[in-house]
């Protein structure tokens, strides 16, 4: 038995035994049971099970002729695409289940999001999922222009309006000196409370507290890190609420 050969297949998930009746029947081509029994050098009844869990997994294929079956071996080609198969049934079981996956425990759960089409996406259905009324609390710094490396004017405009339809308050909370940079046109979309940080707290990137998620935004290179965890995210809250009572009064 070639050694390369009976590792690959055990890489596989194949047994020992399904090995050499695999073997067995590729060598042999068409053959009846009793015949690859013999030649894997196995009781005819093993061969018959492990020969019908390779036809249940479409390895091989049966006929029969004179009251007697045959099985043939399928090129060998059905290995790669049966475990193409099976990685685009894992990566959309990946996709479906992310949602889901420790959703009533207390495990932590991140992802990240790094192109500004997947960014688009989870804040528009961040913001669909909120419920009315609800408060996002943020860490944000006009000079670094995240936002606008990501997001046209236009856009900004539909997310400002996707917050006003659902009553969205936002708690901002912006470096020392910067409020007078904030473009005048953008306070008017939203309902925003600012506060200025302490002098001496420098934030480059923006920082968002929705519900039991905390959200890490930069628009250099474009990225976020979502973390889902109420005891993460409860004891940052706390953290945002020292800076805020700490921070100087703007708007």
């Amino acid at each position: 038995m070639n050694p390369e050969i009976k590792n690959s297949l055990k890489e596989l998930g194949f047994k020992e035994n399904e090995i050499k009746i695999y073997l067995a029947a590729t060598e042999l081509g068409e053959a009846t049971a009793s015949q690859i029994a013999k030649k894997a050098s196995l009781p005819r009844t093993t061969a018959i099970s492990l020969l019908l869990k390779l036809e249940e997994n479409h390895y091989l294929s049966t006929h029969k002729y004179k009251g007697t079956t045959y099985f043939w071996i399928e090129s060998p080609k059905i290995l790669k695409e049966s475990f193409e198969s099976k990685i685009a049934i894992a990566e959309k079981l990946d996709s479906i289940l992310t949602d889901v996956y420790h959703s009533e425990s207390d495990f932590p759960f991140a992802k990240v999001y790094d192109s500004k089409q997947s960014i688009k996406k989870f804040i528009e259905k961040t913001l669909l999922n909120l419920k009315k009324k609800s408060t996002i609390y943020t860490i944000d710094n006009p000079h670094a222009g995240n936002y606008d490396k990501i997001f046209p004017d236009d856009y900004g405009k539909t997310l400002a309006e996707l917050k006003n339809k659902k009553q969205i308050i936002t708690h901002t909370l912006v470096p020392y000196g910067s409020y007078k940079m904030i473009n005048p046109d953008k306070l008017k979309r939203q309902n925003f409370v600012i506060r200025e940080l302490p002098p001496t707290i420098n934030y480059p990137s923006s920082l968002w507290i929705i519900d039991d998620m905390v959200v890490h935004f930069s628009g250099k290179y474009p990225f976020i890190v979502a973390i889902n965890h109420r005891l993460i995210t409860d004891s940052l809250r706390s953290v945002y609420q020292f800076l805020w009572d700490a921070g100087k009064s703007v708007i």
